[in-house]
């Protein structure tokens, strides 16, 4: 009888497939799921001129790569290390122009990914999608009129991927993977290039998959090697396996703070693995901080608070990575006004879970078993550009008078002083009726007379502006929570006006933390705080560890 050939092969035989110029995509998410054992194969190897692809939100995986020398041109929305800050080796070689950026988000991600897995030249866009700026800089966005109704629409290439490096808990030596919890972006990446090479924590024979083939996320056919190795993807985390380890990660950001201390990071003896894998964490049964009841409401408190007045009953919206203030406050008004109200948690797409404690990470696994139903990012892409979200939040490193939001760079697009994370979710701002921006900290560099650069469309330039786009004056920012005060927008103007301000925060103050004229009319009410109904169950129900707290110096 014939034997079926094994893919089983070592990491430096997986990378070896790889030759210079390719263009390789990387799975996982932030700090989950990443194939980082393939990345540090790729790193001792070091392949020149790659074009590197990511997911909808990455790290370490994509700036170990930049940091090395292998990558020319990233096309990614959002490169970052969440509350570690921004990606130091990304965001070097972007300000320097070692490496070529596409600036898209991630509608142009996910659609020309899905337009290369069906083997397609494009995929067609609403036209509102042009409002953000990643359509001004970057010529692969293309307007063209439907053949059908002759209205305007947004054109996006496939983006076709040689090679797809992605990490698994589980896989058997032909090739059939298998993810525990949630697959990300992973299996789009792997139909967009038909080539996988994969790592994977456990080895199961074809017995044992069989049994559980309803398991298998991506199929032998897409598959050309695997490579057995429990811990590889270290240091982010595999899911049901091991956690993140944010102490190497941490380790990681501070070393490559300056370029001089880089290439000694990346030394085979310093990148290999010498602690134990972090265990995963019982996930709803940490410590609570101490009792709070006496203390007042934390500025984050307060943020949350105001979110959770901002929805209606049977609206349904998400959280995304970083908005721990928006998690709290949807669940506080599923608890205290909203019950019929819905809403996704990160990359994970939990729907409507139930934590009692807000997780490091809005992408990580907390929430896979407390919600009740898992939607996928494939999906979550699709509901967004079809407007099924009724309410977005957000927030960036400027907004202006209009409500624009920038999370893409500071100073000229071109020559930026500062690189940022990059636009990600927010070009899908139009897709919605109405967002609500939040800030940590107002001041003057955060509010700005203009943004350096549209990555979420609030009004334009004023009234009328957007109608190029195809987007009313009904549908833009609500309002913008900061950790002074409350703005919403004039209707007349569509400028941002000053609705109520804080305990401890003054008018005067407000202003002189504002870079532009604010609309102020007459008497400024003071926020209405917390009820203590509210503040218990924020304390007590959602966010027992006390985050909430401590978010805000």
């Amino acid at each position: 009888m014939l034997e079926r050939s094994s893919k089983l092969v070592s990491f430096d035989e997986a990378v070896a497939r790889i030759p210079d110029g390719a263009t390789i995509a990387v799975g996982g998410l932030s700090y989950y799921g990443a194939p980082m054992e393939l990345i540090r194969a790729l790193v001792r190897r070091r392949p020149r001129s790659l074009t590197l692809v990511t997911a909808a939100v990455t790290g370490i995986q994509a700036d170990m790569l930049i940091a090395a020398g292998c990558v020319q041109k990233i096309i990614s929305p959002y490169v970052a290390f969440e509350e570690f800050g921004l990606a130091p080796n990304f965001r070097r070689a972007v300000e320097s122009g070692c490496i070529e950026l596409l600036e898209i988000g991630e509608a142009f991600l996910a659609f020309g990914l899905k337009a290369a897995a069906s083997g397609v030249p494009f995929y067609v866009l609403p036209s509102t999608l042009a409002a953000s700026d990643c359509a001004r800089v970057n010529g692969l966005y293309k307007r063209a009129a439907d053949p059908f109704t002759g209205r305007e629409v947004i054109c996006v290439p496939a983006i076709p991927v040689d090679f797809t490096l992605l990490h698994v808990r589980r896989a058997d030596q032909f090739g059939n993977l298998q993810h525990e919890g949630t697959s990300f972006m992973d299996s789009l990446l792997a139909r967009a290039s038909r080539r996988v090479l994969a790592s994977c924590d456990d080895l199961l024979d074809d017995g044992e998959l069989r049994r559980n083939s309803g398991a298998t996320t991506i199929p032998s056919i897409l598959v050309q090697g695997i490579v057995h190795a429990h811990g590889a993807a270290w240091p982010t985390a595999s899911f049901g396996c091991y956690d993140v380890d944010r102490s190497e990660i941490k380790r990681y950001a501070k070393a490559n703070r300056n370029e001089a201390s880089v290439n000694a990071f990346l030394d085979p003896v310093t990148l290999a693995r010498s602690t134990a894998l972090p265990p995963v964490a019982a996930r709803d049964d940490q410590p609570a901080a101490p009792a709070r009841d006496a203390l007042p409401p934390s500025k984050a408190e307060i943020i949350a608070t105001e979110i959770s007045r901002c929805v209606e009953d049977g609206m349904f919206t998400g959280a995304g990575t970083g908005c721990w203030e928006v998690l709290a406050g949807l669940r506080l008004a599923q608890l205290t006004r909203t019950p019929n109200l819905s809403f996704t948690m990160g990359g994970s797409g939990a729907l409507n879970p139930r934590l009692h404690f807000l997780p490091a990470s809005l992408n990580g696994d907390e929430a896979l078993n407390a919600c009740e139903a898992r939607v996928g990012l494939d999906d979550l892409f699709d509901l967004e550009l079809a407007g099924a979200f009724d309410i977005m939040f957000a927030s960036g490193m400027q907004i202006d008078q209009y409500g624009n939001l920038n999370l893409a760079c500071i100073g000229p697009h071109e020559k930026p002083v500062l690189r940022g994370p990059g636009t990600v979710g927010l070009e899908f701002t139009p897709q919605v009726r109405q967002w609500v921006a939040f800030f940590r900290s107002h001041n003057q560099q955060v509010f700005v007379e203009k943004v350096d650069f549209i990555s979420g469309i609030g009004y334009g330039a004023g009234p009328r502006s957007r109608e190029q786009f195809g987007i009313s004056d009904d549908r833009g920012p609500k309002c913008v929570i900061t950790d002074l005060c409350v703005l919403d927008f004039c209707p007349e103007t569509k400028r941002m006006r000053l609705k109520s301000v804080h305990p401890g925060a003054t008018v005067e103050r407000v202003r002189e933390s504002t870079g532009f004229e604010l609309v102020i009319r007459g008497d400024i009410p003071q926020t209405a705080l917390p009820t203590q109904t509210e503040l218990s169950l924020l304390r007590n129900e959602i966010d027992r560890g006390g985050l909430l707290t401590t978010l805000i110096a």
